[in-house]
């Protein structure tokens, strides 16, 4: 988040609540929207905590979005967090599973009746139109919000120019049918502050290779390139609506349980 102004609440001059207004990063290619972060109040102040918040949310332009996110892996107290949004008349926007999948030395064969080839070798072109294609009929809502927002072509350059480093071009794959026919891709990235862990930025199936549990073997090359990498866990987090994607991570072997790895992302704004 890029911030513009932080809201306090003070008593005898010392500071019970504080909250910060920003430019959301939530949805880096869409600046407009804003955000309120860093939340943070005194023992027994959630009254506080209301109150700065809703002078953030009062502060923002009518009519524009305003995100409060809640991640269970920063926030113990996350659950109190979640009744400060609602209590603020926040709408729950989204929330998301995180998944780890740990490499114990388990099997992983090559994936059967496909052709996976990374964009450290083909270059990220090719991936330009299956992400469109992909994407466009999305089940996770904030990518889901964002792509509607622009042509298809415009937001997978956008998208891959952020997200697919040089360094994470080698697990970055697409792949095809051993025919030649395009499948669908998987973006693998080592997890931002640990060199040891990977996530899986994004995954899709073209619509009309759907239905053949393409999505398993994607997964299953994403592990691959993982252990090629050396890391030792990958880490996702999944709308929890998209249920066909939930279930292929349980296929996989993922574990939503072996961290609090879990996300809300909430909605608010002023009316025009």
């Amino acid at each position: 988040m890029r911030p513009i102004s932080r809201f306090v609440v003070e008593r005898d001059g010392v500071e019970q609540a504080s909250v910060v207004l920003g430019r959301a990063e939530i949805f880096e290619r869409e600046p407009l929207e804003y955000a309120v972060a860093r939340l943070s109040w005194a023992d027994g102040g959630l009254g506080d905590a209301r109150a700065v918040v809703a002078a953030a949310v009062g502060s923002a332009p009518p009519g524009i979005p305003v995100y409060l996110p809640v991640s269970a892996a920063v926030s113990a107290d996350h659950a109190a967090r979640r009744d400060v949004a609602l209590a603020c008349g926040f709408e729950l926007f989204q929330e998301k599973e995180g998944f780890r999948w740990a490499d114990t030395g388990q099997a992983l064969p090559e994936p059967a009746g496909l052709r996976l080839e990374p964009m450290s070798r083909i270059g990220p072109e090719a991936f330009v139109s299956v992400l469109g294609r992909c994407v466009a009929q999305t089940l996770d809502r904030t990518d889901a919000l964002v792509f509607g927002r622009q042509q298809p072509r415009q937001w997978a350059t956008t998208f891959l120019n952020h997200h697919a480093s040089a360094a994470d071009a080698q697990s970055w794959l697409y792949a095809e049918t051993t025919g030649g026919a395009p499948v669908g891709f998987v973006g693998l990235a080592q997890r931002e502050g640990d060199p040891e862990v990977g996530t899986i930025v994004l995954i899709g199936v073209l619509p009309e290779q759907r239905g053949h549990r393409y999505v398993d073997r994607l997964l299953t090359a994403a592990y691959r390139a993982a252990r090629a990498r050396g890391f030792v866990a990958v880490r996702s987090l999944v709308d929890v609506d998209n249920h066909p994607m939930m279930a292929a991570m349980r296929r996989s072997g993922a574990d939503p349980d072996a961290d609090p790895w879990h996300g809300w992302l909430f909605t608010s704004a002023r009316d025009a």
